[in-house]
């Protein structure tokens, strides 16, 4: 039996999360090219935080595991992804072995691959994660082969081939409101144990996000009791509102910092890696709080608009979501240097226990308002001192939608119409094709927004129809093509560091 082992191999001027594993076939030293973030011990690497002893490095036996690493035990290697699916884990089988790495542009860029710069849809293959475990499109076509993306399981190699494999599951007794959040608070105090270690190269510390809605303040006040003291906020959501949490801060003794919306657009090209990660880039708007967030693991209410919704039936284990939100962010984290722990993931696999508890006779009393119910937070969050009438009254998002709000900054649009020319051959065509599709977009929108008021909301598939069509006709062509573009100057990142660390690639 060949026991396999790291080789591990700094590269400078990498992002300091991001990490590159070389798999040979039948040789018994991987390789490990990583970033000056990463952790690393002779049987394992990692930049991640989970419930269990740092020192153990036992990442890979737990599904509650947040960022990415590899664990050798004997003939095996387990490359580790998080158990959410705003991140993931991409792999390159090749003739001679096996890439993998926790960035997609780093991937791209050591095997000296590149995506068609034509194909339109890029935005909905990778949408396709809110599906579900079970339906999203595995794999990204590739001039070097298919990149396969794991979201939740881990990646396991035998010296010859990878395979997915199941992340272990403990199921967790969820029967009543108070084992289901003894659970969330348990889990966080020993990510807390295990992310502050002085055992780490670089311990992390809490940071929250807290808006005016459910989800954030739910997790700041869960966050409050695990050591969170400090929290991001952004002054408005989508369309101007305001949207600030810096009032519930207040109340709940959390320094807050306030972030601009819009600031990502003072910043250089900042919508690279967030469009290089999912072909949307929807949570740019975290650019704004760059300053705040190295150093950090970032806690959020991502997917908590399924976890913690009460619903008529129990949503299924297989992680269905509403969209892709948080997903933007795997990139853009490794190149400033903080993990995502977005709290309602954890359990994620239980979805039908928890939406129980929701719908149970004992959370009845925090069923309010109707329309827009989340007991479990409502009551996690009033029991914490907060008024009822003071979060979670109105839905509101800060996501950036680029094809509707604007498309690029000046600087980067011209930097992206002057990519595209040199594959397409002509800058002028690009840019006269984008004006008719913007008169085309307005005709559309003109024409059926009228429709959709007045479909009846009870026609619910005439309504949906309609919708499609509307967004269909919102949405700025040239954003389809975006993130060739995108991934091509994120794996700049990479591929001068790269190329001298090392003599050639597979």
């Amino acid at each position: 039996m060949t026991h396999l082992r790291f080789r591990y191999q700094g590269v400078a001027d990498w992002p300091p999360l991001a990490w590159l594993a070389r798999c040979s076939r039948h040789e018994s030293e991987i390789t490990i090219y990583h970033g000056d973030g990463v952790d690393t011990a002779p049987g394992w690497f990692c930049e991640a935080v989970w419930a269990g002893r740092y020192d153990a490095g036992d990442f890979d036996r737990t599904d509650v595991v947040f960022g990415s690493g590899g664990r050798t035990r004997e003939d095996r290697a387990t490359f580790v992804s998080s158990a959410s699916t705003v991140d993931r884990v991409h792999a390159l089988e090749t003739a001679s072995g096996a890439w993998v790495s926790n960035s997609l542009a780093c991937l791209i860029a050591a095997t000296r691959a590149s995506v068609d710069p034509l194909y339109p849809r890029y935005f909905a293959d990778f949408r396709t994660i809110r599906d579900g475990l079970g339906r999203y499109r595995r794999s990204l076509e590739t001039t070097r082969g298919p990149v396969q993306l794991t979201y939740y399981h881990n990646l396991e190699w035998d010296g010859a081939r990878l395979r997915a494999i199941s992340k272990p599951h403990v199921a967790h007794d969820f029967a009543s409101f108070a084992k289901y959040r003894s659970f969330l608070a348990h889990s966080l105090e020993r990510l807390a144990d295990n992310m502050a270690t002085r055992l780490r190269r670089r311990p992390y510390r809490f940071l929250g996000t807290l808006s005016s809605g459910y989800d954030s303040a739910t997790v700041a006040v869960l966050g409050r009791e695990a050591g969170l003291s400090e929290v991001i906020t952004v002054d408005r959501a989508r369309g101007g509102e305001p949207d600030s949490g810096a009032e519930l801060a207040l109340r709940l003794g959390l320094r807050a910092h306030v972030v601009r919306r819009d600031a990502w657009r003072d910043r250089p090209f900042a919508e690279i890696p967030f469009i290089a990660s999912d072909a949307k880039g929807e949570d740019v708007y975290f650019s704004g709080a760059e300053d705040h967030l190295a150093g950090t693991v970032l806690l959020s209410g991502f997917h908590g608009d399924q976890a913690w919704a009460r619903r008529g039936r129990p949503v299924n284990a297989d992680i269905v979501r509403k969209d892709q939100s948080g997903l933007s962010l795997s990139e853009y984290r490794l190149w400033v240097g903080f993990i995502h722990c977005p709290l309602p993931f954890l359990g994620a696999l239980q979805l039908a226990d928890i939406g129980a508890i929701s719908r149970s006779p004992e959370l009845a009393p925090w069923d309010w308002p109707r329309g827009h119910s989340r007991p479990i937070c409502r009551r996690i969050v009033e029991d914490a001192g907060l008024p009822r009438e003071s979060f979670g009254m109105r839905k509101r998002a800060a996501s950036v939608l680029l094809f509707d709000e604007g498309f690029l900054s000046p600087a980067s649009l011209a930097d992206y119409t002057s990519w595209m020319a040199s594959r397409t051959g002509d800058a002028k065509r690009l840019r006269a094709r984008a004006r008719r599709d913007d008169a085309a977009r307005r005709f559309y929108v003109r024409l059926l927004e009228p429709v959709a008021a007045l479909t009846p909301r009870r026609w619910t598939l005439a309504h949906a129809i309609v919708q499609r069509l509307l967004r269909a006709g919102k949405r700025e062509q040239l954003f389809r093509y975006v993130f060739p573009w995108a991934l091509a100057r994120a794996a700049t990142r990479y591929a001068p560091a790269f190329a001298a660390t090392v003599d050639g690639v597979a």
